[in-house]
């Protein structure tokens, strides 16, 4: 009894550390389910019909003559890039995760990529000033998307020093796997 009297100040200081502790740790995985939650509605969006539909419109635009001349066309493209614009906000603002963003976007991103020029220039020469970027966001994600390189087989090996180092560092499991004379020519391996 003697010694909890002692040290009772020294208890109060461990269990104060451990609630603080455990505080913390209920905020991080907070945080990372809203990130979650966050990411999963936004593709969620982004993959619903009319927004492929917009997609798709997008990637046929390749000069100003294929921009669609209905309205109902015209602002599901802006609708679009504004949701597009919106992922890319939440991903430079850290809401959503940018390497997640990139995994699963970047190909889209990457060709839709001439469109949404064609686009921009159309959109800011009809609101005549030049102070209106239109989708400012998406530019950036435009840009990060085009220079990223994903390890898994959708891109082919980059084989530049990045690259390796990049390949050195994923799981074996995510690695492409060598293919072998048998599996090129469709036959089963044993």
């Amino acid at each position: 009894m003697n010694w909890f009297q002692s040290s009772k100040d020294l208890i109060a200081i461990i269990i104060a550390t451990v609630a603080v502790l455990v505080s913390l740790a209920t905020v991080i995985m907070q945080r990372r389910q809203e990130r979650r939650a966050a990411y999963r509605e936004i593709y969620t969006a982004l993959m619903s019909d009319d927004l492929h539909k917009g997609r798709w419109m997008i990637r046929k635009v390749s000069e100003p003559g294929d921009i669609p001349k209905d309205e109902l066309d015209l602002r599901l493209i802006y609708r679009t890039l504004g949701v597009f614009d919106n992922m890319a906000m939440f991903a430079r603002h850290k809401v959503v995760p940018l390497k997640w963003v990139l995994e699963v976007w970047h190909h889209p991103l990457n060709e839709m990529r001439k469109g949404v020029g064609i686009i921009r220039k159309s959109a800011k020469e009809s609101n005549g000033t030049s102070a209106a970027e239109p989708w400012p966001q998406l530019w950036i994600l435009l840009d990060k998307a085009q220079a990223y390189h994903s390890t898994l087989p959708c891109c082919p090996p980059d084989n530049s020093w990045r690259g390796r180092i990049r390949r050195s560092a994923v799981p074996s499991r995510w690695r492409r796997r060598p293919r072998t004379r048998s599996d090129a020519a469709g036959r089963p391996t044993a």
